[in-house]
Protein backbone atom coordinates (compact mmCIF):
# COMPACT_ATOMS: atom_id res chain seq x y z
CA UNK A 1 0.00 0.00 0.00
CA UNK A 2 2.25 2.91 -1.06
CA UNK A 3 0.73 6.42 -1.59
CA UNK A 4 2.30 8.21 -4.21
CA UNK A 5 4.10 11.28 -3.29
CA UNK A 6 4.35 14.52 -5.12
CA UNK A 7 7.76 15.92 -5.96
CA UNK A 8 8.98 18.67 -3.53
CA UNK A 9 9.65 21.34 -6.50
CA UNK A 10 7.66 22.05 -9.48
CA UNK A 11 9.50 22.84 -12.75
CA UNK A 12 8.67 24.80 -15.99
CA UNK A 13 6.92 22.21 -17.87
CA UNK A 14 4.29 21.88 -14.54
CA UNK A 15 3.76 25.63 -14.84
CA UNK A 16 3.64 25.60 -18.75
CA UNK A 17 0.65 22.86 -18.13
CA UNK A 18 -1.10 24.02 -15.30
CA UNK A 19 -1.30 27.56 -16.66
CA UNK A 20 -1.23 27.60 -20.13
CA UNK A 21 2.00 29.85 -20.75
CA UNK A 22 5.40 29.94 -22.63
CA UNK A 23 8.33 28.58 -20.62
CA UNK A 24 9.56 31.93 -21.23
CA UNK A 25 6.19 33.37 -18.53
CA UNK A 26 7.19 29.85 -17.11
CA UNK A 27 10.50 30.95 -15.98
CA UNK A 28 9.58 34.74 -15.17
CA UNK A 29 6.94 33.30 -13.06
CA UNK A 30 9.08 30.88 -11.09
CA UNK A 31 11.94 33.87 -10.39
CA UNK A 32 9.07 35.93 -9.11
CA UNK A 33 7.52 33.25 -6.75
CA UNK A 34 10.75 31.86 -5.30
CA UNK A 35 12.00 36.13 -5.00
CA UNK A 36 8.77 36.92 -2.66
CA UNK A 37 9.35 33.18 -0.91
CA UNK A 38 13.06 34.45 -0.15
CA UNK A 39 11.57 37.57 0.99
CA UNK A 40 9.31 36.33 3.24
CA UNK A 41 11.35 33.10 4.39
CA UNK A 42 14.94 33.80 4.07
CA UNK A 43 16.35 30.40 5.22
CA UNK A 44 13.98 28.83 2.42
CA UNK A 45 16.15 26.66 -0.08
CA UNK A 46 15.44 28.17 -3.46
CA UNK A 47 16.12 25.70 -6.62
CA UNK A 48 16.68 27.99 -9.66
CA UNK A 49 14.48 26.68 -12.52
CA UNK A 50 12.08 25.59 -9.85
CA UNK A 51 9.70 26.55 -7.23
CA UNK A 52 8.35 24.98 -4.26
CA UNK A 53 5.03 23.07 -4.94
CA UNK A 54 3.10 24.57 -1.76
CA UNK A 55 4.45 28.03 -2.08
CA UNK A 56 3.60 27.78 -5.96
CA UNK A 57 0.09 25.88 -5.27
CA UNK A 58 -1.00 28.42 -3.11
CA UNK A 59 0.61 31.61 -5.10
CA UNK A 60 -1.00 30.13 -8.32
CA UNK A 61 -3.25 27.31 -7.70
CA UNK A 62 -5.18 28.49 -4.81
CA UNK A 63 -5.05 24.83 -3.60
CA UNK A 64 -3.08 25.18 -0.40
CA UNK A 65 -3.95 23.87 2.78
CA UNK A 66 -5.39 27.58 4.01
CA UNK A 67 -7.81 27.94 1.55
Amino acid sequence: MSKERKPLYVGVDTLCSDLDVSKAKAYEIIRELNREMKEQNPRALVVTGKVNRIWYEEACLKTGVNH
